[in-house]
C-alpha cells in the first residue's frame, strides 16, 4: 500500500468569536488549518491537519505549505504508508525540524494504517484505558465581568474545568481570575494560561495574587526558550506549573525534565509532530513522574481525533479535563468529530483509522489554496 499523491490543503476558517489571548498573540479571528490527503495504490486515503500559529512555534501556515510541496510530500511518494517509522525516518532525513509540517502526514499514516488494518488508532496503539473524557473549556475576557460571565457560560456548557488566558497586565489579570473564582465557585478546576505573556518577575507579581483562586495550574507563562527561567518559577511557586510552547520535540521534553522546569506537559499531536512522535514525549512523561494535559490549537476535527486517539491510550493523565471542544469554536467542523462531544465529555471514535469522515463539502467553502504532489 504505497503513496502515490499527497493532496496540500490550505484552508482559513474563522471564529464563531474572537479569542483574547496573552498580549504576543492579541485577538485572533480566523485560523489556518493545512489539511493532507494521503493516497495510496489501492485507492485508501488518509487526512492529516495541523494549525500552524506564527510566534507558537517556528512555522507559520505558508511555511508549512511550501514544507509540503517541495520537500515532505515528494520525499514519502512511493512509500509504504502503513511504515510509520520509515516514513518519519524519510521526513527526518529531508527535514530535521518542520514538526507541525511532518505531524501531517503523520496523521494520514496512522488513519491509512488504521483504515487498512479495520480499527480505530488507539486500538493500534494498545487500546483505550477511558469510555470518555473530560472536556476542558476556554475563555477570555477584558474586565472582571466578563470574564466572570465568560466562566460561566463555559461551566454551563457542561466542561469539567476552564482554562483561563491571561499574559497582559499581572495584577489585572489576577484580579480577572479571582472574579472567575468567586463566580464559578470553590471547587471548579481553573487553568491559567499566560501564553508567553510575561518575564519572570511579572510571572510572579500574577500568581502571589492569583493563587488565592487555587488554580490547579500555572502554563507557559514565560517565552518558549526560557527553559531556566520556567524552572525558576516552578521553584518558587506552590502552583503546578505546564509547559507549552516550550515543549515542541522530544528534545524539548527531555530539557524541560532535565531542569524540572514542569509538573505537567502540554501535548498538542501537531505541534509536537503527529502521533508517534506526541507518544514518544508522553512515554518519557510518564517515567519521570510527568502528567499530561492534552491542549489543542485553534485546531479542526483531524487533529482533535488524532489527539483523542492518543489520549485515550494514556495512563498519566493530567486529571482535570483536556482540550476537545475545538471544533466548537469555529464557524465549521470540516468533519463528523463534533459528534463525539456529549455533556461536556469526548467519547471514542468506533470507526477505523482516525475514527472521523472528512466532510468535503463543508471543507471546501474553506479552502484558499490547494496542490496535489503526484508520483
Amino acid at each position: 500500500m504505497r503513496i502515490v499523491s499527497v493532496e496540500i490543503i490550505e484552508t482559513k476558517i474563522p471564529l464563531k468569536h474572537p479569542y483574547r489571548l496573552s498580549k504576543r498573540y492579541g485577538d485572533v479571528a480566523y485560523t489556518h488549518p493545512t489539511v493532507v490527503k494521503v493516497t495510496t495504490d489501492n485507492g485508501l486515503f488518509g487526512w492529516g491537519e495541523t494549525d500552524a500559529w506564527v510566534g507558537f512555534t517556528s512555522e507559520s501556515p505558508e511555511s508549512v505549505a511550501v514544507v509540503l510541496k517541495n520537500n515532505i510530500a515528494p520525499s514519502v511518494l512511493g512509500e509504504e504508508a502503513t511504515n510509520v517509522l520509515k516514513i518519519h525516518d524519510t521526513m527526518n532525513f529531508f527535514m530535521r525540524e518542520n514538526h507541525m509540517a511532518k505531524g501531517t502526514i503523520d496523521m494520514a499514516c496512522y488513519d491509512l494504517l488504521g483504515k487498512a488494518a479495520g480499527m480505530p488508532v488507539y486500538q493500534i496503539l494498545g487500546g483505550n484505558l477511558y469510555d470518555s473524557l473530560p472536556i476542558m473549556g476556554a475563555s477570555g475576557g477584558e474586565t472582571c465581568e466578563e470574564a466572570a460571565a465568560a466562566a460561566l457560560e463555559v461551566k454551563a456548557c457542561g466542561y469539567h474545568s476552564l482554562m483561563v488566558k491571561v499574559g497582559r497586565d499581572p495584577v489585572h489579570d489576577a484580579n480577572r481570575v479571582l472574579a472567575v473564582r468567586e463566580a464559578t465557585g470553590p471547587d471548579y478546576p481553573l487553568i491559567l494560561d499566560a501564553n508567553q505573556g510575561w518575564d519572570l518577575q511579572s510571572a510572579k507579581k500574577f500568581i502571589s495574587i492569583a493563587r488565592e483562586a487555587k488554580p490547579v495550574l500555572f502554563e507557559q507563562a514565560l517565552v518558549a526558550e526560557d527553559i531556566e527561567g520556567m524552572a525558576a518559577l516552578r521553584r518558587s511557586c506552590d502552583v503546578p506549573i505546564s509547559v507549552d510552547e516550550s515543549l515542541t520535540s522530544f528534545r524539548h521534553a527531555q530539557d524541560a525534565i532535565r531542569l524540572d522546569a514542569a509538573d505537567v506537559f502540554s501535548i498538542k499531536v501537531c505541534k509536537n509532530g503527529g502521533i508517534r512522535e506526541s507518544v514518544r514525549i508522553i512515554e518519557l512523561a510518564r517515567n519521570n513522574g510527568i502528567n499530561i494535559l492534552f491542549n489543542s490549537m485553534l485546531e479542526e476535527g483531524i487533529t482533535q481525533a488524532a489527539s483523542l486517539n492518543i489520549a485515550l491510550t494514556t495512563s498519566n493523565l493530567f486529571p482535570f479535563g483536556h482540550a476537545y471542544f475545538s471544533p466548537l469554536r469555529l464557524e465549521a467542523d470540516i468533519t463528523t468529530y463534533s459528534s463525539l462531544i456529549k455533556g461536556g465529555r469526548v467519547y471514542p471514535p468506533t470507526k477505523p483509522g482516525l475514527g472521523i469522515d472528512v466532510l468535503e463539502d463543508v471543507l471546501d467553502k474553506y479552502v484558499t489554496s490547494k496542490t496535489i504532489v503526484r508520483k
